[in-house]
């Protein structure tokens, strides 16, 4: 697990891996915002919609709060 912080030091999110190897980034809340998934090299958004390649989790996370 590694909870995402923003510059301040609040607590933005939290990757987590999940079966097969993936991560998954969700907010405070648990909702997932998207999937990393290392037998394709692409990141996933909550629709299954494809994001980019590589792992692009950390840098989802809004840190304007």
């Amino acid at each position: 697990m590694q909870i995402l912080k923003d510059k301040s030091g609040h607590p933005q999110g939290v990757i987590r891996e999940v079966a097969g190897g993936m991560e998954r980034l969700f907010d405070l809340s648990g909702k997932a915002i998207a999937t990393y998934r290392p037998d394709t090299d692409w990141t996933y958004d909550r629709n299954g919609v494809r994001i980019g390649t590589g792992n692009r989790l950390a840098g989802m996370v809004d840190d304007d709060e």
